[in-house]
């Protein structure tokens, strides 16, 4: 059987799920694939691709209709993944380009009437807020400490503060603001 970028991203999902990020290597993938890891590397240049492909996979499902829902939609999605949050932090910053359900955040903002770079820098701050989030609530799982009952609640009061600060900023230049 012929191998496949498809193939090797599912095999690398289920890994994440089952073991973590700490357990995902190429070797790993290669076993659960009945493949010898060479094989793995014509279809995927490195580690940093392997999880790039992977964070696109896991992002891919999510929508949303305004800033808040999408923020959730991504939340859920990188919660659903065990480490989700470390193999998006990492993917974001090996990604040449950006990464689904993520790259809508500048045009949101955009829609607001924020010039680009503003856009992007809030769109940027928006995506710290979602990782941190996930990232300690994942954390807090794997090491069996309680996680916050009110998380949901707070991370949209995250979102919603960092949109205000944006429109705050906006406003003190006399310029529209996000709400």
């Amino acid at each position: 059987m012929a191998l496949s970028r498809d193939q090797i991203t599912k095999a690398a999902l289920r890994i994440l799920r089952k073991y973590g990020f700490a357990d995902l290597s190429m070797r790993r993938i290669a076993a659960e694939l009945d493949a010898q890891p060479s094989a793995l590397y014509w279809h995927v240049q490195n580690k940093q691709e392997l999880l790039v492909m992977a964070a696109v996979a896991i992002l891919e499902p999510c929508r949303g209709d305004d800033v808040l829902q999408l923020t959730r939609s991504v939340r859920a999605a990188l919660s659903s993944v065990r480490d989700g949050a470390d193999v998006a932090l990492i993917a974001v910053a090996a990604s040449p380009k950006p990464l689904p359900g993520l790259s809508r955040l500048p045009e949101m903002l955009r829609e607001f009437g924020l010039p680009e770079q503003d856009a992007d820098w809030g769109a940027r701050t928006l995506v710290h807020h979602i990782l941190a989030a996930v990232a300690e609530e994942q954390n807090a799982a794997a090491l069996g400490t309680s996680v916050d009952p009110h998380a949901s609640e707070a991370f949209d009061f995250g979102v919603r503060a960092i949109l205000r600060g944006i429109g705050a900023e906006r406003a003190a230049m006399d310029e529209p603001t996000l709400f």
